[in-house]
């Protein structure tokens, strides 16, 4: 892969950045102090993603005896505050890339071997900080999946309200890191004539970053789906816990909240796919026929976590079906509350179906990738 970033992709090329070749360097800048603070914007990624890590972990931990609804609330809030915290920093360091990279930009630095490493090092920690927060998501999941049976209703509305606010956060993040890759991207793609013959290393360490990008969506998917598998389960718990009339109002009001649950799942999907698009811009940039079928192979793996989102949307709604089944016996000629049991389906599912067409256009992408091999 002797060329690798050294084919422009007019497809991709950013509108506000422009490759100032040939225009004269003003003497005394430092190159390398630039090239370094990206270095330095790699290694505080690196450190983030762990920390982030190290949340998912102990929320993996809160198990058996540990796992009770205080504990749970406790934990889960904290994890909220700390995450809010990454995600000012992430926002600070996304804006110190930018500002970085537009400089290097203006000043026409002569790109160099080091800096192409420090390139290729912010994609592996944007990597790796996105497979953090799939893990977190996954264990946020499982939490509620094991939680739910012994919640009380009201309980059950707590949690929800907790994992929303949990979902909101992480979702902001996702939008800071696709902020980030995006421009990284571009750079690469601007630039990409310029870049000097890589080494082998370059080349070995570029197709690691890649595939890391491709299963950082992977593990952020199946955590999604846990996610969902946990929402089936508390709304089944729901439905067993609603056995009067009186209890109608509270399951619809219920749920409502998994709604708002989906539709923030729905816009982290929409994350995801934006950041696929950004992968497959990559993949156009010198990479040879048996290295592409590697990725092919990561892309497939990719379809395999969009199935298991579609399963655990299949069985969210078969819990809606057996709601919608509970309120017809609680009240069956009650034609208001039959009413609005089939409304709140239908919101849901509006929801649902939307997730789906997000999804249906991450598989289609992928195919197309593998059919034009």
């Amino acid at each position: 892969m002797a060329n690798i970033f050294n084919i422009n992709s007019e497809s991709y090329k950013d509108n506000n950045v422009q490759n100032n070749v040939g225009i004269q360097q003003t003497p005394g800048l430092n190159a390398a102090a630039a090239f370094n603070v990206v270095g330095s914007i790699a290694a505080e990624e690196n450190a983030l993603a762990a920390l982030i890590q190290e949340e998912a972990d102990k929320l993996s931990l809160l198990t058996g005896a540990a796992l009770t609804f205080a504990n749970f609330s406790d934990l889960t809030e904290s994890i909220t505050r700390t995450i809010k915290t990454v995600l000012l920093k992430n926002t600070v360091l996304e804006a110190k890339l930018t500002e970085t990279l537009n400089y290097i930009d203006s000043e026409n630095f002569t790109i160099t071997p080091a800096f192409v490493d420090n390139l290729i090092a912010i994609l592996n920690r944007i990597a790796n900080e996105e497979n953090a927060l799939g893990n977190l998501i996954r264990a946020l999941g499982n939490a509620v999946r094991l939680l739910s049976p012994s919640l009380t209703l009201a309980q059950l509305q707590a949690v929800d309200q907790i994992v929303i606010s949990l979902l909101r956060v992480i979702t902001e993040k996702n939008l800071v890191l696709l902020s980030k890759l995006r421009r990284l991207v571009s750079f690469i793609v601007n630039n990409s004539a310029a870049f000097p013959e890589p080494t082998a290393a370059q080349v070995a360490a570029t197709i690691t970053a890649i595939n890391s990008l491709i299963n950082s969506i992977i593990v952020e998917e199946n955590g999604l789906a846990v996610l969902i598998e946990g929402e089936a389960v508390k709304l089944g718990r729901a439905v067993a816990l609603t056995t009067t009339p009186a209890g109608i109002p509270v399951l619809l009001a219920f749920n409502t909240t998994i709604t708002s649950v989906i539709d923030i799942v729905v816009q982290k999907n929409m994350i995801l796919e934006a950041k696929l698009e950004d992968i497959l811009a990559l993949l156009a940039l010198g990479f040879t026929p048996a290295q592409l079928a590697v990725f092919a192979v990561a892309l497939s793996n990719l379809q395999q976590s969009i199935a298991n989102e579609e399963f655990a949307l299949a069985a969210l709604i078969g819990t809606e079906a057996l709601k919608i089944n509970a309120v017809s016996g609680i009240t069956p000629g009650n034609i208001g509350n039959l009413v609005a049991v089939n409304d709140s389906a239908t919101t849901l599912l509006e929801s649902i179906t939307l997730k789906n067409m997000v999804l249906q256009q991450k598989n289609l992408e992928v195919i197309n990738f593998i059919l034009a091999l």
